[in-house]
């Protein structure tokens, strides 16, 4: 009998996090949500970069705004959370599986989270034609 060891797909301590749910959701990690919290942060607006694949978010006090998105923060501190599938939907995103984001948090910035997200949460799209690089 051999053993096959167990590879840990969320890193939990230390390390600001995100990533997205099956259910469409924006998750952040309890260190992210710490420094969220910290920086009372309640609603979001979301940035799309389709050229670049880049997502920024940016806070907003304006509760009217129809944009905005609300983040709950889990009672034992543990992480915090958004609904964002329609967003996800709209930038065509995988997340059909979780999979773990690092994140830089920068709450002395307009856009307080920018990331690129890799080419592996993008899909090709059947009969898509894979684009040619030029090398040398």
């Amino acid at each position: 009998m051999s053993y096959t060891l167990f590879d840990r797909k969320t890193r939990r301590m230390g390390i600001p996090m995100m990533s997205f749910t099956k259910l469409g959701q924006i998750r952040f990690n309890q260190t992210a949500a710490a420094i969220l919290r910290k920086e009372t942060l309640e609603y979001l607006l979301l940035y799309w970069d389709s050229e670049n694949r880049k997502v920024a978010f940016k806070s907003t006090s304006n509760k009217k705004d129809p944009r905005a998105y609300v983040i709950t923060f889990a009672e034992k501190g543990n992480g915090a959370q958004f609904g964002a599938k329609t967003f996800l939907d709209f930038i065509e995103a995988d997340y059909s599986e979780r999979r773990p984001i690092q994140v830089d948090i920068h709450p002395d910035r307009e856009m307080f989270i920018e990331l690129r997200l890799p080419d592996s949460y993008f899909p090709s799209k059947k009969g898509q034609q894979p684009k040619l690089v030029k090398t040398g």
